[in-house]
């Protein structure tokens, strides 16, 4: 019961503004790997909080360069809180994706810049920052990965990420995030996914913190090159030849 209250206390002192952090590069995880090919293009957002998924924003769009490399273009924010751009690739391992059953890997790494981060200041102390969130400069990189594993139009998945970023005038911070989730897929070019877990950050200024979160996104993925429909008309006329 204890573990339960201390971690509520620490959701509401976020969400208040009751510690001093720069801002992470992205708040939203991926939900389960494996969904672009090569020649998709992916156009994705979500949002992630602690107990519910409200507080930080993103979105993003994915290119597959490979069936197994795509590229992540992107913007995470949150009210009055901070302002990140982001950029990123994604390396997936997914050798039987053409199965209804079927496991996929993937990493990801990046790095981001903006604008953002928090400045603890309370009553007893006779000295605080007046600078606003957007007048702090921010930077950092995101380094994670995830699996899954697919049944036809669900998936199960587990995530986990680290980021490390700085910003003008806060200390360096280390974001932890590690959560399970589920993807449910329709009509094959719309993934929602759905996850909670653990989150947490680090300063050489506190002691290590950590909340209980969750996220949830959606997904509309499609081939824009048109080349896995000709692929697989052509290979039907080998067959019926």
């Amino acid at each position: 019961m204890l573990r339960v209250t201390s971690l509520l206390a620490l959701a509401l002192a976020l969400s208040t503004g009751c510690a001093s952090y720069a801002p992470p590069v992205r708040s939203p995880t991926y939900g389960a790997p494996g969904r672009l090919r090569q020649g998709d293009l992916e156009i994705a957002g979500g949002g992630a909080g602690a107990i519910a998924p409200v507080g930080a924003y993103a979105g993003w769009l994915a290119y597959g360069v490979r069936d197994w490399a795509s590229v992540e273009l992107g913007v995470d924010g949150s009210r009055n809180g901070w302002a990140m751009g982001f950029l990123g690739g994604r390396f997936t391992h997914a050798p039987k994706r053409e199965r209804k059953l079927h496991g996929a890997l993937d990493g990801e790494v990046g790095v981001g810049m903006g604008a953002g981060g928090n400045d603890h200041c309370d009553a007893q102390e006779t000295r605080c920052s007046q600078r606003k969130w957007n007048q702090r400069v921010a930077f950092g990189s995101y380094l994670g990965g995830g699996a899954g594993y697919h049944f036809s139009w669900f998936a199960l998945y587990a995530r986990g990420r680290i980021q490390q970023t700085v910003s003008d005038g806060l200390p360096a911070t280390v974001w932890g995030t590690l959560h399970g989730g589920l993807q449910f897929r329709i009509a094959r070019t719309v993934d929602l996914f759905a996850g909670t877990g653990l989150s947490g950050f680090f300063t050489a200024q506190s002691p290590n913190s950590y909340f209980w979160s969750s996220d949830a996104g959606i997904s509309v993925h499609f081939d824009v090159r048109g080349r896995r429909g000709k692929s697989q008309a052509r290979r039907g006329v080998r067959l019926r030849m």
